[in-house]
């Protein structure tokens, strides 16, 4: 109301100074003004050069060109009485009424429009003041509470996140001992890996208003309103200490500055500065404790990542197989599965999967028994959703021609024998030639444990299972299809990195070339180091020749290994997926038929009991 009053206010001042400034302009422009008799004396006696009559008002110019205004009473029928004269005669319509019903008009929607803006005005500063006090979620709010019992997978954080909790219970404890807490903790890690729930969890453990924002929340158009919303938050704080502030993406505000800043930097940079006052002017009794989220901790600036406002950082990667475990037990609680799954199985085979990706393999399980009206959820419903959170739907309106499905098989067959043939690969987990999302058939490969550094002889290993696919194309049909577009993307990738990044190059030596940047981010770009032509030129030839001795090595292998090809390309024809058992039996048998060709072996052996022996040529042929 106050804003409203003091708008209406300003507005008719400035009504009032326009009326005076017209009222003044009318004085000094109007004519002097004479008497009726006078006019008719002048009318009388010829001295009238011209009348302009609007409404009962004449405009009167004598020949001496002096001119006056009077009044006239009946305009019409003094004309027509008028004796013949050379005066020069005109009426005009009386537009007063009309300027002044228009004026009226003009009034009111101004008066409207400023009421408008100033109740609109009055409802965003509401809004603004509102803006800390709404994101507050209260402890006693109906919102099921999250704790360190929710999140599993990373204990080394939770170790750290303890202290935080005891200090915002018991501050007094610390702070007699003159301890201070540290202001602000940074998580960083790939998404997915639980840095919101970690801070949710904080928050439920230590029974503390938790303020929950996100970086963009800071970022607006005008220059001064981010900065204006941390000030409000902090002061919100302050009042409701001891409490959680959660920045999520803080990235978004809290990126580098740079020198020359454009209109939307600025922006950034006076909401980032009045962070920086705000993180810097805590007492040591304010108790509140800053939480900042983030996937790009390489792009911070650094007077915020500095100690003394982020004290520490807590990195929060993909979790290892106990973890995976772990997290898999606190979401398969609230589903119905079945007593004979194995969660340290699926585990296994979820080597990389975040926790966020965990808990959409469990609910993809869930949604899949239940459309197969099953009572629990069953271990090929998990097999299921795996393929699905990393392939896709099944694509079951794409239609393959015979000789389109005969050559996909024999690509796959490439990657598989190639990964079974070399030392310190993968095991083969699965063949499958039914399209799924973008890929029209995939080769799994399941590590054995948890890989945390590669050699060069697994990664040289995995070059050449990539290549695998172009190979078996080469050798049985001679041709060369645009199914290897991935597998030489990531081939190329790996020989690019090992040459520039891991110094694996015998020519360059133990030297790194480039970097990598995109922080904790997938899809990581690699920014190369200024050098020579000559360097560069070096560069190229290393990474060529490092996959075209992995693409001879592969061809060699597949070559020495026709029978199982063939075999195995027949099989995957028929049946379309194969399991690592049923792989492993069809590589028996393949080694049991070459021994029978070179006379090395009588008996049949396990041929016999193959089950895919129906499919089988060479069992049919024997």
């Amino acid at each position: 109301m106050a804003l409203l009053a003091r708008n209406l206010f300003i507005f008719f001042i400035v009504l009032s100074c326009a009326f005076l400034i017209g009222i003044f302009t009318i004085i000094e422009t109007r004519l002097p003004e004479r008497d009726y008799s006078e006019f008719l004396k002048n009318l009388k006696e010829k001295e009238i050069a011209g009348i302009d009559f609007t409404g009962n008002l004449a405009k009167v110019t004598l020949t001496s060109g002096f001119r006056y205004s009077t009044r006239v009473p009946g305009a019409a029928r003094l004309v027509a009485d008028m004796p013949p004269s050379p005066a020069r005669i005109n009426f005009h319509e009386d537009y007063i009424a009309y300027y002044f019903q228009g004026g009226l008009f003009a009034f009111g929607v101004a008066l409207a429009f400023v009421i408008w803006i100033s109740i609109t005005a009055a409802r965003n500063i509401d809004r603004n003041n509102k803006f800390a006090s709404d994101r507050l979620i209260a402890t006693t709010s109906s919102r099921e509470p999250v704790t360190f019992d929710d999140v599993a997978g990373v204990p080394e954080a939770k170790e750290e996140l303890q202290e935080v909790v005891s200090f915002l219970k018991n501050p007094l404890q610390f702070n007699s001992l003159g301890a201070i807490m540290p202001k602000g903790l940074l998580l960083q890690g790939p998404p997915g890996t639980g840095k919101t729930l970690l801070a949710r969890a904080i928050a439920g453990e230590a029974g503390v208003p938790f303020y929950s924002f996100s970086g963009s929340d800071f970022v607006e158009m005008f220059v001064g309103v981010g900065a204006s919303r941390v000030r409000d938050l902090f002061n919100e704080a302050k009042q409701h200490t001891p409490c959680i502030v959660f920045i999520d993406e803080i990235d978004a505000v809290g990126s580098n500055r740079s020198a020359a800043a454009t209109d939307g930097q600025d922006e950034r940079g006076q909401t980032l500065n009045a962070l920086l006052v705000e993180m810097d002017g805590f007492g040591s009794t304010d108790n509140i404790i800053v939480l900042a989220a983030t996937n790009r901790p390489d792009i911070l600036d650094p007077a915020l990542s500095r100690p003394g406002r982020f004290d520490r950082r807590i990195t929060l990667l993909p979790p290892d197989i106990k973890g995976r475990v772990k997290i898999l037990q606190v979401h398969s609680r609230k589903v119905v599965m079945s007593p004979d799954i194995d969660l340290e199985e699926i585990a296994k085979m979820t080597s990389g999967f975040t926790g966020a990706e965990l808990a959409n393999l469990v609910n993809e399980a869930a949604l899949l028994a239940g459309r197969d009206n099953c009572q629990a959820i069953a271990r090929s419903h998990f097999d299921q959703a795996r393929d699905r959170v990393m392939l896709g739907v099944e694509r079951k309106g794409i239609v393959l021609t015979d000789k389109d499905r005969l050559v996909l098989a024999y690509h796959e067959a490439g990657h598989a024998i190639i990964a079974k043939m070399l030392p310190d690969s993968d095991p083969v987990h699965k063949i499958t030639i039914i399209p799924r999302g973008r890929a029209l058939g995939q080769t799994q490969q399941l590590p054995i444990g948890d890989r945390t550094s590669y050699s060069r002889e697994y990664l040289t290993n995995r070059i050449t299972s990539l290549l695998g696919g172009r190979a078996a194309e080469k050798i049985i049909f001679n041709s060369r299809t645009t199914r290897a577009e991935n597998d030489l993307l990531q081939a190329t990738e790996i020989a690019t990195n090992m040459v520039c990044r891991w110094g694996m190059s015998e020519a360059l030596g133990s030297q790194a070339y480039a970097i990598a940047e995109n922080g904790f981010l997938s899809g990581e770009t690699t920014r190369k180091f200024v050098m020579g032509n000559d360097t560069a030129s070096l560069i190229d030839r290393e990474i060529k020749r490092l996959l075209s001795n992995c693409y001879k090595e592969a061809v060699e292998i597949l070559r020495r290994e026709m029978l199982f090809l063939k075999t195995l390309s027949e099989i995957l024809y028929q049946v379309e997926t194969l399991d690592a058992e049923e792989f492993e039996i069809i590589y028996q048998c393949s080694i049991t038929k070459k021994a029978q060709a070179d006379g090395t072996l009588e008996k049949e052996s396990e041929c016999s009991v193959c089950p895919a022996k129906s499919h089988c040529l060479q069992y049919k042929a024997a």
